[in-house]
């Protein structure tokens, strides 16, 4: 038996070892409380009952009836049988007397007595009881003694032995819980047959998920089961689309470091060089500017990168901005380059178009969005839109393209650059794209690259 096997075994013992457990307690229960508890309870009811017809039998007499009339009344409604005799002060011959009267009504005793003390007991306190117990005849007689004016009653009613009826019940309980205990033990264990294979079947599963096997898991119980089964389904799901998503994160990341690495090779090649040279006297006054002009250029590479890592890591507190104000700035910022590149830029901006964002960041989204269309624009008109569209504020910037190999999926990887020849110093470092990629994501703006033909569009809705 496998260990999978051998737990839901443990576990059906379980629910039929605790239900016999159960039925076992319900039982001794019943055994208990049918001999200690049900004859008591039966003595006092009849008690009750008893004195109900006592009391009644005081309100028939202060009403005005003759005792016989009285007894009469009561001995008809009530299942009671009553007698009386006048008060005296021999015991015996009182005793005597009631026992004649209820024989004569039928009432046969086998132990009847009259007490002294019952007497005055009855005396005192209004009314005094007394069980005698008939053993041959297999039951007792309840009577109650109740002095009213001359005369002492006694109100009588039959009680069962209720010992030999107890037993049979307690028989019939046996019996009962025996034969109810085998039918839940059958139940018991098709129904945690019905749990326990399902459970087995999602035991399998999860050591499948755990071997990085992924399948479906199809359980029908309409219940709970089923429940968790389709929640094991959609973990499943996601663990696959998550791992999917590592591999894509592994593999950018490999992707990363090589660019990286191709990227500081370079500069760090030409810097130890340029540094030999001069320690060797080679100079011709130019190495010196080439070594900073390649550690400024690593610089900024690291500076971006650093940039971009920390966007989504470093809090950036958010306030009401003006987007037409940081735009007109970051225009002014690229006129200079715009007259290097030979390029005019027409723009159409909509004042006083405010959101709630970091102007730090949009401020950078704005500046890559715009040095990106310099520097690969192919000549002409670069054209720059900001207004509202559908009630959200739109940002646009088209510029036509001399590039015909340009991949727009690729465009946002780091270190991607549209350039053909991938001359960085002509097209930068490769990271201004992503890092607004990353402002977008973080702060939930939509940005999207259209091309048609040879134009190229950039769009953002904040």
């Amino acid at each position: 038996m496998t260990n999978g096997k051998r737990r839901f075994h443990r576990l059906s013992t379980k629910f039929i070892c605790g239900t016999a457990a159960i039925l076992a307690l319900i039982l001794a229960a019943t055994l208990f409380v049918n001999s200690k508890v049900a004859a008591r309870y039966y003595l006092r009811q009849q008690t009750e009952y008893v004195s109900q017809a006592g009391s009644r039998i005081r309100e028939y007499l202060d009403a005005g009836m003759s005792p016989d009339e009285a007894v009469a009344s009561l001995e008809s409604s009530d299942n009671v049988l009553i007698t009386y005799a006048a008060n005296t002060s021999d015991y015996d011959g009182l005793s005597s007397s009631l026992r004649d009267k209820f024989r004569e009504k039928g009432l046969g005793f086998q132990k009847f007595w009259l007490w002294d003390q019952d007497y005055l007991s009855a005396v005192r306190k209004g009314s005094q009881f007394r069980l005698y117990q008939q053993d041959k005849l297999n039951y007792g007689i309840l009577v109650e003694y109740i002095p009213v004016g001359s005369n002492l009653y006694a109100v009588a009613a039959i009680i069962p032995n209720t010992a030999d009826f107890i037993g049979i019940i307690n028989r019939f309980s046996i019996l009962l819980h025996v034969i109810s205990l085998i039918i839940a033990v059958v139940l018991l264990y098709l129904l945690v047959k019905h749990i326990t294979n399902p459970l087995r079947r999602m035991e399998r599963f999860s050591q499948e998920i755990a071997r990085q096997e992924y399948g479906s898991l199809r359980i029908s119980t309409r219940d709970e089961l089923e429940h968790v089964a389709d929640s094991m389904n959609q973990m499943s799901i996601s663990i696959q689309q998550y791992q999917k998503m590592l591999q894509a994160k592994n593999q950018q990341m490999e992707q990363l470091l090589n660019d990286v690495a191709h990227d500081l090779k370079t500069p760090i090649s030409l810097i130890g060089m340029y540094s030999s040279g001069i320690q060797d006297g080679l100079d011709d006054g130019t190495f010196l500017e080439t070594i900073i002009q390649q550690n400024n250029r690593m610089s900024q590479m690291t500076e971006r990168l650093l940039n971009l890592s920390g966007i989504e890591r470093k809090e950036h507190p958010l306030t009401t901005i003006r987007l037409d104000l940081l735009l007109s700035e970051c225009i002014g910022e690229q006129k200079l380059f715009l007259s290097k590149q030979g390029l005019s830029l027409n723009t159409a901006v909509t004042p006083n178009l405010e959101i709630t964002g970091n102007a730090e960041l949009v401020t950078e989204l704005f500046s890559n969005l715009l040095s990106n269309a310099v520097k690969y624009a192919a000549s002409g008109t670069v054209h720059a839109e900001l207004g509202k569209n559908d009630g959200q504020c739109c940002f646009r910037i088209t510029n036509e393209l001399g590039n015909d190999d340009l991949d727009t999926e690729r465009i946002w990887e780091p270190f991607y650059v549209g350039e053909p020849s991938r001359n960085k110093a002509l097209s930068g470092t490769g990271l201004g794209l992503p890092i607004v990629k990353k402002i977008a994501d973080t702060f939930g703006y939509q940005v999207r690259c259209i091309r048609e033909g040879h134009v190229i569009t950039f769009e953002v809705i904040f």
